[in-house]
């Protein structure tokens, strides 16, 4: 399995994906549409970049392929749709939490519905409880086959009246044969581009987890979107993963960011994390290049050591706070 976090030229969201081969995650279209970055975390919290390989918009389906080879469970699809009536169970990362398995039973079949202007067919109806994050995810059979791509759910009729337990997954032999197409293709779908900073050809962020704290990935996975960000020029994006007091700390975010025109995050490494519930310390090898014009004494590549102040709100880990406990960064060392 795994959680993606996507970075787009207006904010950020994440979703869930499963793996079908060592470099490729199936995932939903939604999860994925307008990326200008990708940052994957795996369940044996490995922590990867991806682009987009093929996408669906109207079957909702999306193919993802890594910039390295991760490993994990490969997930096989069914030959076969399931039964109305027959038991199901979720997996995914719903609204930003671990790993979650929920179970439910296939309550509909060959349903449809409009969304966003866009009619959906032949998919699977579940009783299954599904939240935000959930999309992308599998629904498996009792054999651990993937009968469907969990897709979206109904909070209201089309009237207006509330409505409990009706979510929709794209079937299987749909996503199947989307899939195989997408899988002979080699190059990947350009990334949207954001503002006028100039992207570099590589922006992938090598990351590495070095705590073995519960919310050592979550955490990590904040500032991996961050990071991407400033790399893509979504340099809103980055801005709102700081907390509203770190905010107005430091200004606006056109004056934050007026001085990373040129500056990229290459790696992340994070080395540790103390504290409990809603409030983290977070310690980090940063490595960063930039044109040396930007950088701390002429530097085009810096080494820092920096204690992020992490918070919860509910919703997303944010920066709350920063320090140098190592001082100012140094020129990283030559190959």
């Amino acid at each position: 399995m795994a959680r993606i976090d996507v970075v787009t030229c207006q904010g950020s969201g994440h979703g869930s994906g499963f793996l079908i081969a060592e470099d490729l995650i199936v995932t939903a279209a939604h999860v994925v549409s307008d990326a200008a970055a990708m940052a994957i975390v795996t369940g044996n919290r490995q922590q990867v970049g991806a682009q987009v390989l093929g996408i669906n918009e109207s079957a909702d389906l999306a193919l993802i392929r890594t910039t390295s080879d991760v490993s994990g469970h490969h997930f096989q699809f069914a030959e076969s749709g399931p039964l109305l009536g027959s038991d199901v169970a979720a997996l995914g990362f719903p609204v930003n939490k671990e790993l979650s398995f929920t179970k439910g039973t296939v309550s509909g079949l060959n349903r449809q519905f409009t969304i966003g202007g866009v009619t959906r067919s032949d998919l699977i109806q579940t009783d299954t409880a599904l939240n935000v994050g959930n999309s992308g995810g599998p629904l498996l059979d009792e054999d651990g086959n993937v009968v469907g791509v969990v897709s979206s759910r109904h909070l209201y009729s089309d009237s207006g009246v509330p409505i409990e337990g009706r979510s929709f997954a794209v079937s299987a032999p749909r996503a199947q044969a989307a899939v195989t197409e997408w899988q002979e293709r080699a190059v990947p779908i350009a990334p949207t581009q954001c503002g006028d900073a100039p992207a570099p050809e590589e922006y992938e962020i090598v990351s590495t987890i070095l705590s073995d704290h519960d919310q050592a990935a979550n955490v990590s996975q904040s500032l991996l979107t961050h990071g991407y960000a400033i790399n893509r020029g979504a340099y809103s994006t980055a801005y709102a993963i700081f907390t509203p007091e770190m905010q107005a700390k430091m200004g606006s975010a056109e004056g934050w960011s007026s001085n990373l025109s040129s500056s990229y995050w290459t790696r992340l490494d994070v080395q540790s994390v103390s504290g409990q519930e809603d409030a983290l310390t977070v310690r980090v090898h940063l490595q960063t290049v930039q044109d040396a014009e930007d950088g701390y004494e002429q530097q085009t590549c810096s080494d820092w050591t920096i204690d992020y102040t992490m918070t919860w709100d509910g919703v997303a880990w944010r920066i709350a706070d920063d320090s140098l406990p190592a001082g100012s960064p140094t020129a990283c060392a030559g190959p």
